[in-house]
């Protein structure tokens, strides 16, 4: 009896162990993320959703170029809030995943939500290891679909910042291009801490947080979106998909949770 509780005793002291280093690890990882004096480095793995012959060859065809854009709204928008840094934001991308990461649960409850988490997290670090690039502060995991008449809903898309990865569901055409970057763009800040700035119910932008000009005068229509509320309200119950990042900006409520100055 004995032994045995003193090697129960033994493996409840290295599980504890173990999910203080995983705890400590992970703040340290977010607190280094947030401090902005250096270049966040993001690993963006496209990967095709669909057997269609064009998605695929539009997906294996994506390089760095072509999220060129991304870094570019990083500078403005971090130099807007007084961040000195020349590059905030360096998109590599990287063909290494070679399966589909695992999916949301259909039925999502905070047991099966932990659970998919620690699978997706074992899937990007088993990916990090495979990758001949460095390893990244961030990956983003984006996952392609066809655009067209026949184009069905897409699955939401989701930023952890506890892992600093993100799972994004896109389009697999260049006419897609603008609106799938600010998708990007808006899981790459929830990573950082950011948080949601629309109402769930309706995917309506909140006032004033959710405003790209939330001192415009009239109020609406915006002209300009927040990032973390994904559209631009024309009134307050109507809202407009964006075309690309130049329609949004990084807001003062989202910028001091990201670690920006105001």
């Amino acid at each position: 009896m004995a032994a045995r509780t003193f090697l129960g005793t033994l493996r409840l002291a290295i599980l504890v162990a173990v999910l203080l280093f995983v705890a400590l690890g992970a703040w340290l990882d977010r607190a280094r993320s947030r401090d902005w004096n250096d270049t966040l480095r993001v690993t963006v793995y496209p990967i095709s959703a669909s057997t269609d012959a064009a998605v695929r060859a539009y997906t294996a065809a994506l390089r760095a170029d072509d999220f060129a854009d991304v870094e570019s709204f990083f500078v403005d928008e971090a130099s807007a809030h007084g961040i000195t840094l020349a590059q905030p934001v360096r998109i590599r991308v990287s063909h290494a995943a070679k399966e589909l990461p695992p999916a949301l649960p259909d039925r999502p409850g905070p047991l099966t939500i932990a659970l998919w988490s620690l699978r997706f997290r074992y899937f990007a670090a088993r990916t990090a290891w495979n990758d001949p690039l460095p390893a990244p502060d961030i990956q983003v995991f984006a996952l392609y679909s066809p655009l067209g008449p026949g184009s069905v809903a897409m699955p939401d898309s989701v930023g952890l910042s506890k892992g600093l990865i993100a799972l994004t569901h896109l389009y697999g055409d260049a006419a897609a291009a603008g609106s799938n970057q600010v998708v990007l763009v808006h899981e790459v800040l929830h990573t950082l801490g950011a948080t949601d700035k629309y109402d769930f119910a309706t995917g309506q932008p909140l006032a004033p947080t959710g405003l790209g000009e939330p001192d415009r005068q009239p109020l609406y229509p915006q002209t300009f979106g927040e990032i973390m509320a994904g559209r631009i309200a024309t009134s307050p119950h109507d809202a407009a998909v964006a075309d690309d990042l130049e329609q949004m900006l990084v807001g003062p409520a989202t910028a001091l949770e990201i670690g920006w100055p105001q």
